[in-house]
């Protein structure tokens, strides 16, 4: 027994010394393999959701609401198609190239700000997910922990200025499921939240999500259904192809999303 004591005082010392029992902080690479290894990377997904745009002048309401068809197929690809009786639009992301196109012209090759949203749904294989949150310029290298509302938080990113918001992805410690996602680009501030992560078969989705700009709420995401789905034409990603079968519209137009954003602008100022 007496052989045994310093011993049992060497592991409590070990334990309880300072620092020493500090909950541990994976770094970037491991931690986005524990998030994708929860959230999983199906063949492919087919989800219907309603987008509310807020404070939307065109409709004299108070906000505009646009249906759309998502269809991803993995890895890293994604189709986003505007249901609507007025308009034609869509949108293809593959292996970080993007293209999109409204009423037959293409209008942009260039994701919009508020449309990195579907990036956290999209890039599902850490290496994919870390070259993304890379470009978007978060700083991968820094991964701390932070509380949002009542959940506790891995946080990778780093603050600019202390007490400042930052670029970064917030991800749940106890499902690791990435519940904020913060980007900055042209002089905005997005923070994109998602919520009510369902389980469909073996992969997750979040069932509602919001989108922030400059700290004032822009729009609210309503997913209808999520499948599972295979066998996607793959002409429906090429974006060679649709280069080739639409017109360039002439340089400097808005885009879309573009012109929404400068919109909302003005009503804060």
């Amino acid at each position: 027994m007496k052989k045994r004591f310093p011993l049992i005082f060497f592991l409590l010392f070990f334990i309880l010394a300072p620092g020493t029992g500090e909950a541990f902080v994976p770094q970037t690479p491991h931690l986005l393999h524990l998030v994708v290894g929860k959230i999983k990377q199906p063949v492919g997904i087919e989800a219907f959701q309603t987008r509310k745009i807020l404070n939307y002048e065109n409709t004299g309401k108070d906000f505009a609401e646009l249906g759309e068809k998502l269809i991803y197929l993995y890895p890293n690809r994604l189709r986003s198609e505007i249901i609507s009786d007025t308009m034609t639009s869509f949108s293809v992301e593959s292996d970080f190239k993007f293209i999109k196109v409204m009423d037959g012209v293409i209008v942009s090759h260039d994701k919009s700000l508020v449309d990195l949203y579907t990036d956290i749904l999209l890039y599902r294989d850490h290496e994919s997910l870390l070259n993304q949150l890379a470009l978007t310029g978060i700083d991968t290298e820094k991964v701390s922990f932070q509380r949002v509302n009542d959940t506790i938080c891995y946080v990778i990113g780093r603050p600019l200025e202390k007490g400042k918001p930052f670029a970064g992805l917030w991800i749940a410690k106890d499902s690791f499921l990435p519940i904020k996602y913060v980007v900055e680009k042209n002089g905005w501030l997005a923070e994109f939240f998602y919520n009510n992560w369902q389980r469909v078969s073996k992969t997750w989705y979040p069932m509602q999500g919001s989108i922030f700009l400059d700290n004032q709420l822009f729009a609210m995401v309503y997913v209808e259904s999520v499948n599972l789905k295979s066998g996607f034409p793959s002409s429906l990603f090429d974006i060679e192809r649709i280069k080739r079968s639409h017109p360039q519209n002439d340089p400097g137009s808005f885009e879309e999303h573009d012109e929404r954003i400068e919109k909302f602008k003005k009503l804060y100022e």
